[in-house]
């Protein structure tokens, strides 16, 4: 017998839902790219992860990428300290990312942290190494708060 795949419905309330994240994306991008961000693609990232079909869950989740971030960007920061001092990577890893993982396992809205100190300390960077915390802070604000910008929008025609 076939398998057979149900696809999930899509009507206007997904249309809808699709037509801000779409919106929120180019409003993200339009301003990172004004303030000449050297990764634009952070703020695109995040309104995806806090976009949803309703109000109350994406403010909750630009709440949870906010407070993420400025947790998992200074911790970052800190680990690029010992490191400029000559310290290695991986145990600066491992030092900064447990009392993140414990953070997680207390507060699963605290996990973007984990992400956030991750991708600052071991991401590549160009120029200085504080210039990177800095700039992601910034690039979550952007996309945090184009999504929520663009989810107080009810577009024309009441699409969802």
């Amino acid at each position: 017998m076939p398998m057979r795949i149900d696809l999930p419905p899509f009507g206007p309330a997904q249309l809808g839902h699709a037509l801000r994240m779409l919106a929120a994306c180019a409003l993200a991008y339009s301003v990172s790219w004004l303030f000449r961000l050297p990764e634009v693609y952070w703020s695109l990232v995040t309104v995806v992860i806090v976009t949803h079909p309703d109000l109350p869950s994406t403010v909750t989740a630009s709440r949870d990428r906010i407070i993420g971030t400025l947790i998992g960007a200074p911790a970052g920061a800190l680990a690029i300290i010992g490191r400029e001092h000559g310290l290695p990577t991986l145990p600066l890893y491992a030092v900064g990312l447990v009392p993140l993982v414990l953070l997680t396992a207390a507060w699963q809205s605290l996990r973007l942290s984990s992400i956030t100190f991750t991708i600052v300390l071991l991401a590549p960077a160009g120029g200085s190494s504080f210039a990177l915390p800095v700039l992601r802070v910034i690039e979550i604000v952007i996309g945090t708060l184009a999504a929520l910008i663009i989810s107080l929008v009810r577009f024309p025609g009441r699409l969802a």
